[in-house]
């Protein structure tokens, strides 16, 4: 029989840390959309705000929706590490590519598609109206909203949760990148649904969904998110086509 050298150590055990339950870690990435999605409900029966009959309350609560969700989603940050790894030139070409095809389909195919009336509809708001220091802050504001922050809550919900857990109510044992035909159908028909422009936003979902199986990275929909998101801002601006925000 051997005796341990009572001059060495044991080596502790190695400890494997377990991961949240699936429930659970659904509400990480369930909770930054919602808080989206809600105050943009709660903002619509502010007096002023939803009619934008007093223009300039609208700009301070956009810009209070924007610190409450970036605040949740900082709460929630280990959802992040679905980022991971960045995806290489190629990818990010792809996703810049599909992005301005997305952006192509928001501002081609507009008054060629029936309305839905149930998904309701953008009420316009221009800063125009607003004093020219008041009016670059709330581009800026709006523009940080649109570009970073919306494409980062939302590819980490529909690219990385839902069209996992879709696949598998245990999502986190899906590889992050599988879809499957009925899985990027259906997280596009739900991304159309909650959008008044429907049928871009259908093309969309299949576009990204497609984006993300062929590069196998949530970062790169993130990437063609805020691409499209910039260009439709920027035409936006130019053009003064308010009612996309």
């Amino acid at each position: 029989m051997t005796h341990p050298d009572p001059g060495v150590e044991p080596v502790p055990p190695i400890t494997v840390p377990s991961r949240p339950s699936s429930d659970r870690a659904a509400i990480a990435y369930l909770a930054p959309l919602f808080a989206y999605i809600g105050s943009a409900s709660v903002e619509s029966w502010i007096p002023g705000v939803g009619d934008h009959s007093a223009p300039a309350v609208y700009p301070w609560v956009y810009a209070s929706r924007v610190v409450l969700v970036s605040v949740v989603a900082w709460w929630f940050r280990w959802t992040w590490r679905d980022l991971t790894p960045w995806p290489g030139p190629r990818e990010v070409a792809a996703a810049i590519l599909a992005g301005l095809v997305v952006f192509g389909f928001w501002i081609g195919l507009e008054g060629l598609y029936p309305a839905l009336p149930f998904l309701g509809k953008r009420v316009a708001f221009d800063p125009g109206v607003l004093s020219p220091g008041a009016r670059a802050l709330f581009i800026a504001v709006r523009m940080l909203g649109l570009v970073a922050l919306v494409p980062l809550i939302e590819e980490l919900f529909w690219r990385s949760f839902l069209i996992r857990w879709l696949i598998d109510v245990d999502f986190q044992a899906v590889v992050i990148g599988r879809v499957t035909p009925a899985s990027a159908l259906v997280t596009s028909v739900f991304f159309a649904l909650v959008h008044p422009e429907w049928l871009p936003a259908l093309l969309t979902g299949l576009i990204w969904a497609g984006l993300l199986a062929a590069t196998r990275s949530v970062s790169a929909c993130v990437v063609s998110h805020a691409v499209a998101n910039a260009a439709l801002g920027s035409y936006v601006i130019v053009t003064g086509h308010w009612i996309y925000w």
